[in-house]
């Protein structure tokens, strides 16, 4: 199943990373400048490169510095980091076949993607969410997920991120024996991988499709399939691909009843993983070789080979094994009428398939609990963001009502304050109108009070004219009542016009200044009006030296004797 390898997260990448797993120089040059780092956003750079050169030697290593990477992002806040790291601790968590906390990790960085608007993070957290669904069976969820994935791809115009993309669809329709989507997308993939030069991509896939054709029983095109998987493979030393292509041909060959080319793939494949140590592909290859001498009468190299698979199968517990290898054993014996070994291993057999079965069941059901638990956390996931957004929705609708309460209330201020102004300017009018129609008054008293003034020098010109005492005393009479009512007269007029226009100018000038006599009321009423001396002395018929002498005695009232203020000035801020 060697599609299934390619399957994982960061399916694109794993193979360079084991090829850096393989440098022990390239960890300890790491751990070196590890120690000479002191920027917390470095050291959580390195401490990922060390995890990822650890992932094919050592994978609990390759975890512990993912761990060690998380753990300082969080404290320095170094986001991005954060983001980085729960990647590889998903992907870490993946290998050691712990999907809860794998999707736990995953989870962290689709939300820190968002969050950080990473487009490529996000696709990768997609990758790695779909793909844990894939292992536990939940094809709707890991389809959405792919797809979701595929999508930022193309509006990335990531071609590597693409093709990764289209490879892990194309193995769900493969699981689906939906062969002619499988047999699309693995092509697309390979299309891509041949545009940006990716050969690892473009041989995987290629292994995919003689998966995909040896399924169909289209064994040319498995064949052509994986000898250009091979070619490629062996090219770029990727040995234990190389191994697997070996394998994969020789079970095309033993299928097509060609047992002498499938002894020479089987034996290449053995000899490959002899010599990386992968003691399962080497018990495999020893079934399959095996089943070949079987089919050729080879029985003792038979029974030679399907023996060390066994004992390969039981000292490393690889069930599987046990059971192909205590099979092809059964086979051997019954051919060869050996009823009491056959029946052994055919016990054997049945043994380790009621355990696989057993195991299976269990998987089964830890997937099913995975699987629920994954649905619970979502749900749970979804409501919370749910109330989230309804919190949104209400501290926005609040924060917009208040904004329309403020905008109401600054509406109606500003038409009271425009209602003030408006007011203001017509009492200003209203008060420069009556000024003037107060100075229009005091111009006629004055001009009354000329009349008067010259009817009373008439008076009194005739009165020095006239011979009579008699005579001379009534007219003096007259014109001494005639000036009298006529001072009275304007005083009286003017001050119920000022007091009409000027209403509390009395009351504050008398409560700042209490001394103040009613000839010098008289005299600051005039002056708050901006007569001149002159002018009041027209008014009031008074000389205009005696009315400079008040003026003078007044500014010693009001405290401004000595200063450079000018009187009317004074007046008109009271």
């Amino acid at each position: 199943m060697a599609y299934k390898k390619y399957i994982v997260l960061f399916c694109c990448s794993i193979m360079a990373l084991c090829l850096l797993g393989q440098n022990s120089k390239v960890s300890d040059s790491l751990k070196t400048v590890l120690g000479n780092t002191s920027s917390p956003i470095e050291k959580v750079n390195i401490l990922l490169a060390l995890s990822d050169s650890h992932i094919n030697t050592d994978i609990n290593k390759s975890l512990m510095y993912a761990e060690e990477a998380f753990n300082l992002s969080e404290k320095s806040s170094n986001k991005e980091g954060k983001l980085r790291s729960s990647l590889a601790l998903a992907e870490k968590y993946y290998f050691l076949s712990d999907l809860n906390k794998a999707m736990e990790y995953a989870n962290i960085s689709k939300n820190l993607s968002e969050e950080l608007k990473l487009s490529d993070y996000l696709a990768n957290s997609y990758d790695a969410i779909g793909t844990i669904y894939y292992e536990i069976g939940n094809q709707a969820k890991s389809t959405e997920n792919f797809y979701a994935s595929l999508k930022i791809y193309e509006e990335l115009k990531d071609k590597e991120g693409l093709g990764g993309t289209f490879c892990r669809i194309g193995t769900l329709y493969l699981d689906q024996k939906d062969y002619d989507k499988a047999v699309e997308y693995y092509t697309k993939s390979i299309n891509l991988a041949k545009e940006i030069k990716n050969e690892s991509g473009i041989a995987s896939n290629l292994n995919n499709l003689g998966k995909v054709y040896s399924d169909q029983k289209q064994y040319e095109k498995a064949l052509k399939s994986y000898q250009e998987a091979l070619a490629i493979n062996i090219r770029t030393k990727i040995w234990y691909l190389a191994g697997s292509n070996y394998l994969n041909i020789a079970e095309v060959y033993v299928k097509r009843g060609n047992y002498a080319t499938a002894l020479i793939n089987v034996k290449n494949a053995r000899q490959i993983f002899e010599k990386l140590g992968n003691k399962l592909r080497l018990a495999k290859s020893q079934v399959v070789l095996s089943e070949i001498y079987l089919a050729t009468g080879q029985f003792s190299q038979s029974e030679a080979v399907a023996l060390s698979a066994l004992k390969i199968g039981e000292r490393e517990n690889y069930k599987d094994i046990i059971v192909s290898a205590a099979g092809a054993l059964n086979k051997l014996y019954l051919h060869n009428k050996d009823s009491l070994m056959a029946f052994r291993y055919f016990i054997l057999q049945k043994q380790y398939q009621d355990s696989l079965f057993l195991d299976a069941k269990q998987k089964t059901l830890s997937k099913l609990e995975l699987k629920y638990q994954f649905e619970t956390n979502e749900q749970l996931a979804k409501t919370v963001r749910q109330r989230k957004n309804i919190a949104i929705a209400v501290i926005s609708g609040c924060l917009f009502f208040c904004l329309i309460i403020i905008v109401l209330i600054l509406k109606q201020l500003r038409l009271r304050a425009k209602k003030m102004e408006l007011e203001k300017a017509s009492h200003e009018q209203e008060l420069e109108f009556k000024n003037k129609e107060m100075v229009l008054n005091v111009m006629s008293l004055m001009k009354k009070n000329e009349l008067l003034a010259d009817l009373s020098e008439k008076l009194i010109h005739i009165e020095e004219e006239s011979t009579s005492p008699e005579s001379k005393s009534t007219i003096k009479k007259v014109a001494h009542e005639l000036q009298k009512s006529q001072e009275d007269e304007i005083w009286k007029e003017f001050s119920h016009r000022f007091k009409e226009v000027h209403g509390e100018f009395y009351n504050t000038l008398l409560l700042k200044f209490p001394t103040l006599t009613p000839n010098e009321l008289k005299l600051c009423a005039f002056l708050r009006l901006n007569m001149s001396s002159k002018d009041i002395a027209e008014l009031t018929g008074q000389r205009v030296s005696t009315l400079e002498t008040a003026r003078y005695r007044l500014r010693q009232k009001l405290g401004i004797a000595n200063s450079e203020v000018n009187l009317i000035t004074f007046l008109s801020s009271i």
